[in-house]
């Protein structure tokens, strides 16, 4: 099977190290980092992302921007979206001819289970509760806590609004209907997956996603030319199942595992009030939203220099979640690569936009070795919010 292309790191996601070596460490794979800076890590359920196909697609050859783009003066029809607090999930998944079946149990917006099985046993699983973030070690058979304190639920998306500012970018379209598990969903095209470390128009490589009104996704296939990489069919769904809350905090824990540890070489506590203090943007947070936390990580990259730290508060509106996380680097802070795009906003000189299914991203320079970053699943609303911040 094809191999994915060789792609530009995301340099700007590994001051928070962390996150990234989480996220690829959820994965199942252990990917270097490059010291630069990082989000809330979102382990994908396959090596790099799912993919999907559906009734009927079309290419476009239409281009990325290459020019800043007024992200705020999109005319984006925001597709209709009625998201669940709590869902499961059921798919199977074939990754490189190699098949297995994944369960999602999804309680919004920091809680998260997610197990893969083949012929019966347990191969693959990540957790987030709200204290900590969890992935499962098969050659231990247990569960070891990768990162504490608290996170955005580990694989939960929220694609449709993304995918509505992706189309009017010109790096995805709307390509018919299908049905999957009984329930109706629309058929979205693009190149690479949404949760890979780039997004492009479609093209050669091609993913196509069919979600749901709910902004559920029920079918992801990706493709290189004409080769299959992963497919993943939604078998069942249940929105609003009875969850126990401690599900998320699986068993057994895997107490010691020096070899993660040597590789994480992270720090993440509670933000405490002088760390708070210390930071340099303040925003106004939207009506209806409150600051449920604050947490601080710092990293050190593999030669043991460089490192970077972020802050990042969370603010909370039921299901709904924004991150807005202060990122200071070891060197110069690399805003762009992989498939961000350049994009103007009033009061900052140097913004880049990065559309994903999980949770979108704006990121702002702030001064040659820091940026801030915004995350949600709403592209409008991070643009308004960044609008909104102002430098003590």
């Amino acid at each position: 099977m094809p191999q994915r292309p060789d792609r530009v790191q995301r340099q700007w996601r590994v001051p928070a190290a962390v996150p990234l070596v989480v996220a690829a460490l959820v994965c199942g794979a252990l990917i270097a980092v490059v010291a630069s800076s990082g989000d809330d890590a979102d382990p994908t359920p396959t090596t790099s992302a799912p993919t999907s196909t559906a009734e009927t697609s079309t290419t476009s050859t239409t281009e990325p921007p290459i020019e800043p783009v007024d992200l705020g003066a999109l005319t984006i029809a925001p597709l209709a979206e009625d998201p669940p607090a709590r869902y499961r999930i059921a798919y199977d998944i074939v990754e490189n001819a190699l098949e297995r079946q994944e369960t999602w149990t999804v309680q919004r917006p920091f809680e998260s289970l997610v197990v893969g099985t083949r012929d019966g046993a347990l191969v693959s699983g990540s957790a987030t509760s709200r204290s900590d973030l969890y992935t499962y070690l098969t050659d231990r058979d247990g569960w070891y806590s990768i990162q504490p304190e608290l996170h955005r639920a580990a694989f939960d998306q929220r694609p449709l609004a993304a995918m509505a500012t992706m189309i009017e970018l010109g790096l995805a379209e709307s390509a018919g209907s299908g049905e999957y598990a009984g329930r109706a969903c629309s058929v979205y095209v693009t190149g690479a997956p949404l949760s890979s470390a780039s997004v492009s128009p479609p093209g050669d490589e091609r993913t196509e996603a069919c979600i749901d009104d709910s902004g559920l996704l029920l079918y992801e296939r990706w493709e290189i030319g004409d080769n299959v990489v992963t497919e993943r069919t939604a078998t069942s769904v249940e929105i609003d199942p009875d969850v126990d809350p401690a599900i998320f905090d699986p068993g057994p824990i895997v107490d010691d595992a020096p070899e993660l540890d040597a590789l994480l070489g992270n720090v993440a506590v509670e933000a405490d009030e002088a760390t708070l203090e210390d930071l340099r943007t303040d925003i106004v947070v939207p009506d209806g939203y409150a600051l449920i936390s604050a947490v601080f990580r710092s990293s050190t990259s593999d030669t043991g220099t460089g490192g970077a730290a972020e802050t990042v508060r969370f603010y909370s509106d039921g299901v709904d979640l924004i991150e807005l996380a202060e990122v200071t680097v070891g060197g110069v802070a690399e805003l762009d690569g992989g498939g961000a795009v350049p994009v103007e906003i009033d009061g900052f000189e140097d913004v880049w936009f990065d559309p994903d299914f999980r949770a979108s991203a704006l990121r702002a320079r702030l001064t040659e070795t820091s940026f801030v970053e915004l995350r949600g699943a709403d592209p409008s609303r991070l643009v308004e919010l960044l609008e909104t911040i102002s430098l003590r």
